[in-house]
């Protein structure tokens, strides 16, 4: 299925471009990302659309990488659940998701 996620406008001095990924953790607990697609204009900052193809049960990570304060970077991790995004607390989680169904 098609993931799409709307991002806002931003400073593209201060912020990277918006990103998507699967993440897989069959091989590595650190995760292996399979890249998705950010639609929109990185030199005005403009409004964009994240696109990337996931199935259900697909470990989905976004993020915007903040040049001034790094640790504001850290993605957002979500579980592909019945056709929606449901949020999680963290990697931790998302790792223990991934690999409990295994």
């Amino acid at each position: 299925m098609k993931i799409t996620i709307e991002t806002g406008s931003y400073n593209s001095r201060r912020y990277g471009r918006p990103w998507i990924a699967v993440v897989d953790f069959s091989t590595s607990p650190k995760g292996d990302y399979r890249w998705g697609e950010w639609v929109g204009d990185h030199n005005s900052g403009s409004a964009g659309l994240l696109v990337i193809e996931a199935q259900e049960g697909d470990i989905v990570a976004t993020g915007q990488k903040d040049f001034r304060r790094p640790t504001n970077s850290a993605p957002v991790y979500y579980q592909v659940r019945d056709g929606k995004l449901i949020e999680l607390s963290g990697k931790a989680e998302a790792y223990r998701l991934a690999t409990s169904s295994n």
